[in-house]
């Protein structure tokens, strides 16, 4: 059944592709490296490059490995009532919630969609139908491997090119993410407009490491009370690299001759400006992927792990990671429902929203005091498991479970609530009422 909405087009659309860079057969490189964009820091820009920078493999490895532990599951919406339920029977749920495809589980799937997603702007899976229906597998495509065309009917035409040859795929084949700046058909990562970011930033660290591997500082001044000849010069200077150059050289006591003498040039920390370079190139990166930076653990204007952690996740998950879950969540609405009325899909982020200990278990005493939740309910929440008898709400205020509640078939009233103990109201005999009226007159 794969592309049988594709098969009723007819196959000229696959017949009709632009042409794109071949990959050589035997090329099992999953991460292409193109030609890149020169920075005006002198470093040329990819997303595989800027990778190397280590705030920007934190930010997408943030993301991805966030986004990649949260359950993602089918749920069936009841017409009648609104509500939703989980639908685990649904064979679209099985391949977001545990395995797309025989080589990778959901979490390895959804960590390498996002990294796509998150570095080039794009992220594609190929739509395998199978014994399951029309989306049986889902593999994915490497965004450099793809390009995307418009047909005369509207609808989008991906071709691939990767070790199967260049082949062309409808648009109910593929699976297609994108960013929110998606300017035409295809969306635009950060890289492509940070460039000039990354490129200064993996030049400062280059300048850094190449610092360092002259011994941390710059080099002095050697003078010499008569003039060499060139012989005496190059030889000197040869001698000199060989045994004073590099860190593993550092420290050692120069020996001259011929009268010359060596006069160091200082290097404070103030001179140094690389290193607050560096730090305020962390800072611009995390807005690129839009991530705090106390998520890639730069600290230096902010407060440490132990205080404010709550609301730093929360913050997190609520205004950087929502985004991006609904960006998921749409893209399969549109490409792997066929019912998209009655079958939706949702992350789980309930994990991530949960405070400490402590106030975990307020919140869940306050629902299960109040009613809202049973108290099996609060332990399945918590994770554990149900015990007999705890499946019934307790009345707020009570305490009591509404079954055993005065008027709904639970007996007669308790001693304690005759007596007007533990919140039960007195009766209000004549004695009494006399007695408080006399109390209030005194």
């Amino acid at each position: 059944m794969a592309g049988l909405f594709s098969a009723m087009l007819g196959a000229s659309p696959r017949e009709q592709a632009p042409a794109v860079q071949p990959w050589a057969p035997d090329d099992d490189r999953w991460y292409g490296d193109g030609p890149g964009t020169m920075s005006f820091a002198g470093r040329r820009v990819t997303p595989d490059i800027a990778m190397q920078f280590s705030a920007v493999y934190a930010a997408v490895h943030l993301l991805a490995k966030t986004l990649a532990s949260l359950p993602l599951r089918v749920y069936r919406r009841d017409p009648a009532t609104g509500k939703s339920y989980e639908a685990p029977e649904h064979p679209l749920n099985d391949l977001l919630e545990h395995q797309p495809n025989g080589w990778q589980t959901a979490w390895d799937f959804k960590a390498m969609l996002q990294a796509h997603l998150g570095l080039r702007g794009n992220a594609y899976a190929e739509i395998i139908a199978g014994p399951r229906g029309f989306a049986d597998s889902l593999e994915p495509i490497h965004p450099d491997r793809v390009t995307v065309d418009r047909l005369p009917d509207r609808t989008l035409r991906y071709t691939v090119s990767d070790d199967r040859g260049t082949r062309r795929l409808l648009q109910d084949e593929v699976l297609h993410l994108r960013t929110g700046i998606a300017p035409g058909l295809i969306g635009i990562g950060p890289i492509g407009y940070a460039r000039q970011t990354v490129g200064l930033a993996l030049a400062t660290e280059e300048h850094g490491a190449r610092l360092f591997s002259n011994g941390a500082r710059p080099s002095g001044v050697i003078t010499v009370p008569k003039g060499w000849s060139e012989e005496a010069f190059q030889r000197f200077k040869a001698d000199w690299r060989a045994t004073y150059n590099g860190l593993a050289n550092a420290g050692g006591t120069p020996i001259l001759e011929d009268g010359a003498k060596f006069e160091a040039i200082s290097l404070t920390s103030e001179d140094a400006e690389f290193l607050s370079t560096r730090q305020h190139q962390i800072e611009e990166i995390c807005r690129w992927f839009d991530v705090p930076p106390v998520m890639l653990h730069h600290m230096t204007k902010t407060t440490s792990w132990g205080t404010g952690v709550e609301a730093i996740m929360l913050a997190f998950v609520r205004n950087n990671l929502r985004p991006w879950l609904s960006c998921w969540t749409q893209a399969v609405r549109r490409d792997l429902i066929l019912a998209p009325r009655l079958y939706e899909v949702r992350f789980d982020v309930e994990e991530l929203q949960r405070g400490d200990s402590k106030a975990q278990a307020e919140f869940f005493s306050r629902l299960v005091l109040n009613g809202i939740l049973t108290r099996n309910e609060a332990r399945d929440a918590l994770g554990y498991n149900p015990l007999a008898g705890l499946d019934e709400p307790l009345a707020p205020n009570t305490g009591a479970t509404s079954d055993r509640l005065p008027g709904n078939g639970g007996g007669e009233p308790s001693n304690s609530a005759q007596a007007g103990e533990d919140g039960g109201a007195p009766d209000d005999t004549p004695e009494t009422t006399r007695e408080r009226e006399e109390e209030l007159a005194e």
